[in-house]
């Protein structure tokens, strides 16, 4: 899934790709735990700059703003995200098989990279829809794309009911993988999986991402199968 064209948009400045990438990862390493620490608008560049032991003035050589240093970082989970619907899409399995993929997927995302999944939860509460529209739309495309696909060739294959509607479908599928994903990558959203899930601790991640697709399953199929 992951696009190579060189005319792909990037948000950095040219200078950036000519640097170390010892240096480029401690600049993004660090814009990501200061983001996900503070938020966006509490996010300082000048404080970036200074834990990353850059200058002000470097930074501003590499990025035309803080704006444009958060893009970055945004575009790096994408194509992280990306990587992974790839590996989705190539799976041999039927429909449900690789419904739970994209689950176990997003579970290990979320627990692997915890910081980037708790940017893309603060976007969408900061007052920050310029930002996340223009994410969203890169991310959701693509994501959108897979799952009509897949739904119609369930449906073809008689493992999807027909009357399903697939854009309904398609939507409701990414909500609950999206969930799981927040679910284990925020505290807040850890509790709420608790609270209904009726438990005090989280331990058998396997048991419930099987107990989703099972719901997934029965709610899907034709009623005769």
């Amino acid at each position: 899934m992951q696009d190579t064209n060189s005319s792909i948009k990037k948000y950095y400045k040219p200078t950036f790709e000519k640097i170390p990438s010892e240096k480029r990862k401690r600049i993004i390493d660090t814009a990501i735990s200061e983001f996900a620490a503070n938020g966006y608008n509490a996010t300082s560049i000048n404080t970036i700059a200074k834990k990353a032991c850059i200058s002000i003035g470097s930074m501003y050589s590499y990025f035309d703003s803080k704006e444009s240093l958060f893009m970055t970082l945004l575009d790096q989970g994408y194509k992280l995200l990306s990587e992974a619907l790839g590996e989705v899409i190539k799976d041999s399995g039927d429909f449900y098989s690789k419904f739970k993929k994209f689950l176990k997927i997003s579970h290990k995302y979320a627990t692997d990279f915890r910081e980037i999944n708790q940017i893309y939860i603060d976007i969408s509460t900061e007052g920050l829809s310029h930002l996340a529209n223009e994410m969203s739309l890169k991310m959701e495309s693509d994501t959108s794309e897979v799952y009509h696909k897949l739904i119609e060739q369930a449906k073809s294959e008689g493992i999807i009911s027909e009357d399903i509607d697939s854009n309904i479908a398609a939507f409701c599928l990414d909500n609950i993988v999206m969930m799981v994903q927040f679910s284990y990558a925020s505290a807040y959203y850890r509790e709420r999986m608790k609270f209904y899930l009726q438990t005090d601790t989280i331990e058998n991640d396997e048991e419930i991402i099987n107990g989703i697709v099972y719901f997934i399953e029965n709610g899907l199929r034709p009623r005769n199968k």
